[in-house]
């Protein structure tokens, strides 16, 4: 099975399911989470494993993508350094010991993905993003 395969017609779980938690390498590894976060604060879909998120972290979140830079940020508690992208206003990434997260705004949703190694950072933004692109396409 492709990495980032798009199905039309899904629920948001199976978003997640689907494309956020399928396989990213040869090996058959996964993200250690992933969610889709709309923007008005609520959880869309999660993994099993995605951590609770309060409103003042996903708040935090936002306001990096709109130019606020606290250096830092968290999610369900565990604090990620926040790291520049190709694309400051879409796309952010997280080092956190062990792993990180790769982030991508769409107009109505933050796609969160969680990795932990073996995973690679790449193979996390890759999913991530192909899903946000995928929902850009159409108007997500």
């Amino acid at each position: 099975r492709a990495t980032g395969c798009i199905s039309v017609s899904m629920s948001w779980q199976e978003y997640v399911d689907n494309n956020l938690q399928c396989p990213v390498d040869a090996e058959g590894s996964t993200l250690k989470a992933s969610a889709l976060v709309g923007l008005e604060n609520s959880v869309w879909a999660k993994s099993a494993d995605f951590p609770d998120m309060s409103t003042d972290e996903m708040d935090v979140i936002k306001a990096i993508f709109d130019g606020t830079n606290p250096g830092s940020f968290t999610i369900g508690g565990l604090k990620y350094m926040a790291l520049g992208s190709e694309d400051p206003e879409t796309k952010m990434r997280g080092k956190c010991a062990g792993g990180g997260c790769s982030i991508s705004k769409t107009g109505k949703t933050l796609v969160i993905g969680i990795w932990a190694t073996p995973v690679l950072a790449s193979a996390c933004n890759k999913v991530v993003e192909a899903l946000a692109e995928y929902l850009v396409s159409v108007d997500y």
